[in-house]
């Protein structure tokens, strides 16, 4: 990284803090990572818990929360995060509205969307910018343009994060045959399925490490098209955030922090995230979370003197393609939505 971009990196995070004013073990499922440098028993005693829950199992899409807790970020700030369980059966949004999470990890899409039902997210920081959604078919299977899907086989993952699929399907009145599918690309590997939804940062790089070419692929970004929406985002409930403001707003600036610590110190952040993958006997290779978070590194900084920040304008043009679609969508303001 140029030297020029981490000064960028370093006003970001200056910004973003203004705005939001090792051994590692497993506990009950919950994954702990000492800080580096520790204090007094006292201090430690004092921590304010905050139980955080990813919006997947762990990987380099994590990586800022790994590298605040591990370089003693969150610790600085007086809070003991816990890193819960995550993955399709510990959804989000669900487990914040129940109070076994306070702070979780959601897209904007989905947040906007399941925020009809009670109207009480806060939105802490915007992770990403920008969607990494894609849509990926083989030219083989005789997926060369987008009228090609129609009566195909499309494979989407049974989270909402099939959301903005459904929507470009409608918006292109697209009639096709959808298969729910799970974590793994084996389906489309095996011509199961014509069409899947894939991650740029993660299974179109897995499709491309099994052996297919790019250019084999016909493949539609949506970062490319005006369903380019940002995605992941830090949400709380406006009860816990009106109970606990700095302690929220100190969690998303050490998580910003710990994202800037990554982008910095990449090599070091991908041995970390493989550690922990390893911790729970996940199946890793360093190539592809190298991969993952150097595609999420630029999702992150987009605008590069606004890390973390959920512009207005993306909340606005998320809002109105649910409200186009007929689709539930929040019926709060930006500025009640995202404080500052």
């Amino acid at each position: 990284m140029h030297s020029r971009q981490i000064i960028y990196l370093i006003i970001a995070l200056m910004i973003a803090v203004f705005f939001f004013t090792g051994c590692r073990k497993e506990k009950n499922g919950q994954l702990e990572i000492t800080p580096e440098k520790t204090d007094s028993p006292e201090k430690k005693t004092s921590l304010f818990t905050i139980r955080y829950r990813p919006v997947w199992t762990a990987q380099a899409e994590f990586a800022g929360v790994y590298m605040a807790q591990k370089k003693g970020f969150y610790y600085d700030k007086g809070l003991n995060v816990i890193i819960q369980p995550s993955g399709i059966n510990y959804p989000p949004y669900e487990n914040l509205q129940q109070g076994y999470s306070d702070i979780v990890q959601m897209s904007l899409l989905t947040a906007l969307k399941r925020d009809a039902e009670k109207g009480n997210l806060i939105n802490l920081a915007q992770i990403t910018q920008r969607t990494s959604l894609m849509l990926v078919g083989k030219k083989s299977r005789g997926i060369n343009s987008i009228p090609d899907f129609e009566g195909k086989k499309i494979g989407l993952w049974k989270t909402d994060d099939r959301l903005l699929s459904l929507i470009f399907l409608q918006q292109n009145k697209l009639n096709m045959n959808i298969v729910d599918l799970d974590i793994t690309i084996n389906l489309f590997l095996k011509d199961g399925i014509d069409v899947m939804n894939v991650m740029r940062y993660n299974e179109y790089h897995q499709i491309l490490q099994a052996g297919i070419d790019p250019e084999e692929l016909f493949t539609i970004s949506f970062a490319d098209t005006e369903l380019n929406i940002a995605d992941n985002g830090l949400y709380t409930t406006r009860e816990f955030y009106s109970k606990y403001p700095k302690q929220c707003r100190d969690f998303a600036a050490a998580t910003l922090q710990g994202w800037i610590y990554a982008i910095n110190n990449q090599e070091e952040t991908v041995s970390t995230v493989l550690e922990v993958m390893h911790q729970h006997h996940l199946p890793a290779n360093r190539p592809h979370q190298k991969w993952m978070l150097n595609e999420l590194c630029r999702d992150i900084t987009i605008y590069k003197n606004q890390v973390g920040i959920l512009q207005e304008s993306d909340f606005n043009k998320a809002k109105k393609i649910l409200t186009d679609q007929n689709l539930p969508a929040t019926r709060q303001t930006y500025k009640g939505f995202f404080p500052q």
